[in-house]
């Protein structure tokens, strides 16, 4: 249980004055706002996320991504932490890992920018930057944190008990105190986190170890030319901002954002090496056909196209005199999807 802490001012004189002490914050936004100018408080490494975020039974108080890149979920109580307090962050923490990953991303970023909180305009790029790899299920389950000033027995037994089992939960209380119109808070880590880790947080290649692999990849396989000079080609014709490059173990994907800046990046091109048995290929996903008009059948009486697994279609080319004969029909689609994309063709033409 909670332990009584008591603090002393001791003047030059030796007197020693106490301090009175503070029972509650004036206003629970008082309290927030100074976690969140002060993020140190809750805890060491973290991101917020979040603040005031919407679930399906109410308003998170904080939202946070931690070291190992799991999304941490906030409840504060200006006061004494108490019963309801635990249930009400269970509540809010299992509506988010209700959510598909990619719902989740959106959720976030929606709201994000506002309050204190930093502007995320694309999740998944943002997180792969920050956190080391876009595997995005290592966000969830999400942690658990309870933090007031003080907590009661019923609240702290609760916190306990469900520590002790499978769920990462975990209580942050401050002792206040006053000294003239000055407020103290003296931080306690009140019920630890467990030791355990999710199966699943295995961590993740950041994208430069990606790179590096891909590039050890290319020049073992004896791809790296060809495949630099299909990507280059490429790369020339899209945007030179707005373009989020994802490799891969064998490729990269080119990820470009929507005239809006919407949240959402699709990928519109990819150039492989060594899939499906060619030297390099280049995918050409949904996003890049609906743009293409009637460049695309232009394309299909020049390059041969294949059914991609992942939807669309992708073609191959064996050699650099394979890519000089041919590669000219595929730039030229590259350059029409491009020229739509930039004339608000969002809604173009699908084959």
């Amino acid at each position: 249980m909670t332990k009584e802490l008591r603090l002393w001012s001791i003047g030059q004189s030796g007197e020693a004055e106490p301090l009175s002490p503070l029972l509650q914050m004036p206003t629970e936004l008082a309290f927030e706002d100074l976690l969140v100018q002060n993020p140190e408080m809750l805890g060491s490494d973290l991101t917020l996320v979040g603040r005031q975020t919407p679930t399906e039974t109410g308003w998170l108080d904080l939202l946070a991504i931690d070291q190992d890149g799991r999304l941490v979920v906030y409840e504060l109580k200006r006061a004494t932490l108490t019963r309801e307090a635990v249930t009400q962050v269970v509540d809010y923490a299992s509506s988010l890992d209700a959510m598909s990953i990619s719902d989740l991303a959106e959720h976030i970023a929606d709201r994000s920018g506002k309050d204190g909180i930093e502007n995320i305009d694309q999740f998944e790029q943002w997180y792969a930057e920050n956190f080391g790899g876009d595997d995005l299920s290592r966000l969830l389950p999400p942690r658990m944190v309870l933090v007031g000033i003080g907590v009661d027995p019923a609240a702290e037994r609760m916190a306990r008990f469900i520590s002790g089992g499978p769920v990462d939960l975990s209580m942050v209380t401050f002792h206040g105190f006053m000294r003239g119109e000055e407020r103290l808070l003296a931080r306690q880590l009140e019920v630890e986190p467990g030791e355990r880790e999710p199966a699943h947080r295995s961590r993740s290649a950041t994208v430069a170890e990606r790179r590096k692999a891909l590039r050890k990849y290319l020049e073992e396989s004896g791809h790296a030319d060809l495949f630099d000079r299909i990507y280059t080609d490429i790369r020339a014709l899209l945007p030179e901002l707005d373009v989020w490059e994802a490799p891969g173990r064998y490729g990269v994907g080119l990820q470009i954002a929507g005239p809006d800046k919407s949240k959402a990046w699709p990928t519109y091109f990819g150039v492989q090496a060594g899939y499906r048995g060619a030297v390099c290929s280049v995918s050409i996903p949904p996003a890049a056909i609906n743009l293409g008009g009637d460049a695309l059948e232009q394309l299909r009486a020049s390059v041969a196209l294949h059914d991609w697994q992942h939807g669309g279609y992708v073609c191959d080319f064996q050699s650099e005199d394979a890519w000089a004969e041919q590669g000219s029909a595929l730039l030229e689609f590259v350059s029409s999807v491009m020229a739509n994309r930039s004339g608000g063709g969002e809604e173009a033409n699908t084959p």
